[in-house]
């Protein structure tokens, strides 16, 4: 992280800007039911046939493919947010992708150690200062927020803007078939661990957004509670007397003090 963006992100380490707002949670529970049932009856069946007839070797090229694609949001982002070395990284990703990886189909970047940086506009505005959020529930699409939903938006039409005609409605079904199918262990766990999957659902979109505002370094709530001054040490046990006729072999340093 360059020092130009240190600054800006000093004065944002406040817990309750990052807390969860969900004002309309009767819509968005509205919302996430009819998503969870479109899901039940096509998207999630489609996709576990997909994944099940595809090789991974495929699978992952198209991932590849319009992750490259997306990939110019990030660019631009990295150069809002300050940090132009991550955006000449996520630059040459696509370059090197694009030219040498079969138009992104092969992550040949990764390889060569430049990681993608993963930076988008809600990360931006966060940076910028808008840090206290609401959570929304935008069907088929899932989790977002009032700064998100931005990014949301145009992480699903770039792949349209870039490519024009040539992405289709059968690109376009892949493309969407292709974000199922990587989320279907994710939801799995969700269905199988959560007592209220979508109040999981939306701590863990949360988490995630914190995390990567933060380049994978969030603060730590609390953390210093675990260290509060007024905390001591318990004191040392008393020692026991010796036998008559035995010595004993002190355990430290004759005469340190001991720390409270």
């Amino acid at each position: 992280m360059p020092d130009s963006c240190v600054a800006v992100r000093v004065y944002q380490l406040d817990g309750a800007e990052y807390a969860t707002y969900d004002p309309f949670e009767g819509a968005n529970r509205q919302a996430y039911a009819l998503t969870e049932l479109i899901d039940s009856k096509a998207l999630k069946p489609v996709a576990k046939g997909y994944q099940k007839i595809t090789p991974g070797w495929f699978r992952t090229g198209v991932t590849n493919f319009f992750r490259n694609l997306r990939s110019v949001d990030s660019v631009v982002n990295g150069l809002l947010q300050g940090k132009p070395k991550s955006a000449a990284i996520d630059l040459g990703r696509i370059v090197m992708n694009t030219t040498l990886g079969l138009g992104g189909v092969v992550d040949v970047a990764s390889r060569a150690g430049l990681v993608f940086q993963d930076e988008d506009i809600g990360q931006t505005l966060a940076v910028w200062g808008v840090t206290r959020t609401e959570f929304v529930y935008v069907p088929v699409f899932g989790p977002t927020s009032t700064r998100d939903i931005a990014s949301l938006t145009i992480q699903a039409f770039l792949p349209k803007i870039i490519l024009g005609n040539a992405y289709g409605i059968w690109m376009a079904g892949l493309d969407l078939i292709t974000v199922r199918a990587n989320a279907l262990s994710l939801t799995d766990v969700r269905d199988a661990a959560a007592l209220d999957p979508y109040a999981f659902t939306r701590e863990a979109f949360y988490q995630r957004r914190q995390y990567v505002i933060f380049d994978g370094e969030p603060p730590i709530d609390g953390f210093d509670e675990f260290f509060d001054e007024s905390d001591e040490l318990p004191d040392d046990p008393p020692a026991e007397e010796p036998a008559p006729g035995k010595q004993t072999t002190p355990v430290g340093l004759p005469g340190a003090v001991s720390v409270q």
